[in-house]
């Protein structure tokens, strides 16, 4: 009996004009929602022959199947008048859920259901069919709305893939597919690649909150995208976190400016009780033959050179930075088997007494001696090692060195004097810093108060808690603390009034390159007997000549180094160095 309602409720069934029309080798899944059996058995039969059927009872169930994961559906056939959960309910409990967006759902309703059929639309249904049922409009609507939501989700795929879902602009790999078609049809020299990021975005993100970092990128690429469209052809895009790109046709450097300024202007007008601080990178793009990927990092390298300049907001890219990244990626390419391989060597530059003229001790400075290029200077790499953190292991190479001649003299009976030795800015964050000392002078049965740690006055500026706290620790155990450099920086007196420091190192360039010659001899005067009047020792480097030497002596300051005496020499050098008489 079912049978026959079921065949007679069925309009055209069997005149169906194409079986290609529907078919699909790999038949997708389609999920019916009906409580009514007769309803549910004459869908299930319709669609049976052209795609997997799933049923479910109510909303609730079908949710159930759909959360389960166990079948990807192409469509939802929904009865919207159901027990437990109708389907209103289902329209709107299914539109929490993203990754169920993209799937069509055809309401099934009576012919006089037009309220309901507005309802349902409100609420995301994407089409609908009367009953009773006409099996060929039942197909095509489905074959429709899969076919729809097909072409949806690859646009969405699509739009994903080449746009920041935060900004709506271009993504970075999608801009700069973009600038690699905007430029190559032109002459060098026509448009410019800018690279801009914001200051400090991350103390944004600390103090205000992320949804306020984004708030405010949001802002950005706004106001970028409405800058860019002002020329004829150009393209902006999001690299990632703060990082912004752009590439403008370029007229002048004038224009730069102009440009710079009306950016500015933009985040000024914020409201974020924030300075927003823009830093840009400029790229001309002269060599059409150069990637766009590599265009962004010179645009970064440009950027890099004025991080942190108030006074310089941009800076254009030339070639002096393309070789300085050149020779950083050969040094840390080489830096590792130069280290196994021994090519670093510890020279010592002996330390006078001013009044003896007798050394008192050394500083151990480092020389990279490389197998082809000869001696390295260690300004070259120094800094190389300090941006990648690799100087935390060239410092351990000299500490260690230095607790061996030590040792060495020690086990010959001879009158050792001090070594300082640095403790590059990087360590002063590792954690095992102290541990690591402690063991090598244990290790050597070298007494601690022979190893003095020269720490930079720059240090302080970065991290005077961090400086403080391992400084004291430092003291405690038993070394001296030199503060090195000091005088150079800005935060001197602070260094004075929080650290305890036993030694101050002052950098004889602060009388250099001056007019007022006697001003900063009263300086360093004043430097001087203030370091006495607390306690403190005071050390004076980079004395080149014999009129310095006498001036220093004579406000008296303790210890002198540089040229004026001695070089850094190799320790072979440096043993019987130590042991001469009076200059």
């Amino acid at each position: 009996m079912k049978s026959s309602v079921i065949s007679g409720q069925i309009s055209n069934y069997n005149n169906i004009s194409s079986y290609n029309d529907f078919k699909d080798d790999n038949k997708n899944y389609i999920l019916i929602v009906e409580d009514n059996n007769i309803n549910k058995a004459i869908l299930s039969k319709i669609l049976s022959v052209y795609y997997n059927v799933v049923s479910a009872e109510n909303g609730k169930v079908a949710l159930q199947i759909l959360r389960s994961g166990n079948f990807s559906f192409s469509a939802i056939m929904l009865d919207l008048i159901m027990p437990v959960m109708d389907g209103f309910t289902f329209l709107h409990e299914i539109s929490l859920f993203d990754e169920f967006k993209s799937i069509p759902i055809i309401v099934t309703t009576g012919n006089d259901d037009r309220e309901n059929e507005k309802k349902a639309l409100e609420l995301g249904a994407w089409d609908f069919v009367s009953k009773p049922y006409d099996a060929q409009i039942i197909l095509f609507r489905l074959k429709n709305a899969i076919d729809r939501s097909q072409l949806t989700a690859f646009s969405r795929l699509k739009y994903l893939a080449e746009f920041d879902s935060l900004t709506g602009i271009c993504n970075k790999e999608h801009f700069l597919y973009e600038v690699s078609k905007l430029v190559k049809s032109e002459k060098p020299g026509s448009f410019i690649f800018v690279r801009f990021d914001i200051y400090r975005f991350q103390l944004i993100n600390a103090f205000f909150g992320i949804h306020e970092g984004d708030l405010l990128l949001k802002y950005i690429a706004t106001f970028l995208s409405d800058f860019v469209k002002s020329f004829t052809s150009s393209i902006c895009g999001r690299m990632n976190a703060d990082v912004f790109a752009f590439c403008i046709p370029f007229s002048d450097e004038s224009a730069v400016v102009d440009m710079v300024k009306h950016i500015k202007k933009m985040l000024k007008a914020y409201p974020l009780n924030f300075d927003i601080v823009p830093t840009f990178g400029i790229y001309l793009i002269s060599d059409l033959s150069v990637q766009p990927d590599i265009m962004l990092d010179r645009a970064a390298l440009a950027a890099k050179s004025i991080k942190g300049n108030y006074m310089v907001n941009y800076a254009f890219y030339n070639d002096k930075m393309r070789q300085e990244i050149t020779t950083e990626q050969e040094i840390t390419n080489e830096m590792n088997k130069a280290l196994e391989d021994h090519q670093f060597t510890v020279y010592f530059q002996p330390k006078y007494d001013l009044k003896t003229r007798i050394p008192c001790g050394a500083e151990a400075l480092v020389r990279w001696i490389h197998p082809v290029k000869g001696c390295v200077s260690p300004g070259t790499f120094i800094p190389v090692f300090e941006r990648n953190g690799f100087v935390t292991k060239l410092d351990y190479y000299v500490w260690e060195s230095v607790c061996i001649a030590i040792r060495k003299w020690l086990d010959c009976g001879k009158l050792v004097h001090p070594v300082s030795v640095n403790v590059s800015r990087v360590n002063l964050y590792n954690k095992d810093l102290i541990r690591q000392l402690c063991e090598l002078t244990d290790k050597y049965n070298v007494p601690k108060e022979l190893i003095n740690l020269e720490i930079t006055e720059s240090a302080y500026t970065e991290s005077p808690e961090i400086l403080q706290q391992m400084t004291e620790k430092l003291k405690n155990c038993g070394f001296v603390i030199m503060m090195d450099d000091f005088g150079s920086g800005y935060s001197s007196l602070n260094i004075l009034k929080d650290i305890d420091v036993d030694v101050l190192k002052i950098d004889m360039r602060f009388l250099s390159d001056t007019h007022r010659q006697q001003r900063s001899e009263n300086i360093i005067s004043s430097v001087v007997g203030m370091a006495k009047s607390l306690g403190i020792s005071t050390i004076a480097e980079g004395v080149e000549r014999k009129e310095q030497a006498d001036f220093l002596a004579s406000i008296g300051c303790d210890c002198v180094q540089g040229f004026y005496f001695a070089r850094p020499m190799p320790i072979e050098q440096y043993e019987p160095y130590a042991e001469d008489v009076a200059l």
